[in-house]
């Protein structure tokens, strides 16, 4: 199936997910794919950073010389969900359908995983539901369905995310996001020496650790723990991390085309916030001391990004890449 066809279908998907999700929305504090798409559009004019850098040349089978863009810009990849426990996910079409078949595969891996404990949600570690300085949250990353808009305009460089395509959900990754297995140790052992490099902020503000890829953080509120998590969740995808479940997205986005990895404290990885008190501008996480102050009263521990990520190089064209100019 060809990208276009993929792009059929999933905007054919949206239609009937949004008007489903109407239907059934019988409660505030959510939001559809449809939302997702106008707030990441409304964003874009801030977000996108669309510069034209020069020319791409491309010669087909008759000798014909066409030419393309060469473009500098963000695309908005993926949508970052980070929640306290499955049901409370504010992207209600993936909390009705994706996070509901999560949470059957948790509860079943879980207690195997760990002898015998009962899965855990929320402010407390795993170790000890008392400890109430540490944060334990859900997460899910799937394409973001506004790329189905997106990637239709030729003078635009395409994602190498595919909408509505789940890239990573913790409660499939239930064990190594709990730290519970013996896999998990050696990524423990390696984010002790990773702690002061790997953090997210810079001294003298930082939210949190980068590594582990884990659930649980220590954070100075609840908006930073879940930044910080979100933050894990999304890294991932451009990692090896061997025992995590997840699908890695390429840095390749076409024949002279490339992508930066998510990275923190990048400037080429930034986060558009779109639940709650949406916003129209991206930021890279950790800049602020104060982020997230009074939105956990708004939010009942839940939160959405929209990620947006670097790209440059040629727009696509037709038949054999020449060079750009």
């Amino acid at each position: 199936m060809t990208k276009k066809e993929t792009i059929f279908r999933v905007t054919a998907a949206i239609s009937l997910l949004g008007l489903a999700a109407i239907a059934d929305r019988a409660h505030a504090g959510s939001i559809t794919s449809a939302d997702i798409i106008a707030k990441t559009m409304e964003a874009a004019p801030s977000c996108m950073h669309y510069k034209v850098e020069g020319a791409c040349f491309w010669v087909d089978q008759w000798g014909f010389v066409s030419s393309t863009p060469y473009v500098d810009q963000y695309l908005p990849d993926v949508v970052v969900s980070v929640f306290n426990k499955p049901g409370d996910n504010p992207w209600l079409e993936i909390s009705n359908t994706l996070d509901q078949a999560g949470k059957v595969a948790e509860e079943k891996i879980v207690p195997v995983a760990s002898g015998g404990d009962s899965v855990g949600y929320e402010q407390h570690s795993m170790a000890d539901e008392h400890e109430q300085s540490v944060y334990f949250k859900e997460a899910d990353v799937v394409g973001n369905p506004a790329l189905a808009v997106i990637d239709t305009n030729p003078f635009m460089l395409s994602s190498a995310a595919t909408p509505l395509l789940p890239y990573f959900q913790s409660m499939l990754d239930a064990t190594m996001w709990r730290g519970l297995t013996l896999g998990a140790m050696p990524e423990k052992v390696a984010a002790e020496g990773q702690d002061m490099i790997r953090r997210i902020g810079t001294f003298p503000i930082t939210w949190g650790g980068a590594f582990p890829i884990e659930g649980s953080t220590n954070a100075g509120n609840d908006a930073k723990a879940a930044a910080v998590i979100a933050q894990r969740a999304v890294n991932l995808l451009s990692l090896v991390v061997p025992l995590h479940v997840y699908n890695p997205i390429s840095n390749a986005c076409g024949e002279a085309c490339s992508a930066d990895s998510f990275h923190e404290n990048d400037d080429h990885t930034q986060f558009q916030r779109i639940y709650p008190d949406p916003e129209t501008s991206c930021e890279v996480f950790g800049k602020s001391l104060n982020y997230g102050d009074g939105l956990y009263k708004d939010t009942n521990g839940a939160y959405v990004w929209v990620v947006w990520r670097h790209y440059h190089g040629c727009a696509q064209g037709d038949g054999k890449y020449l060079g750009h100019t």
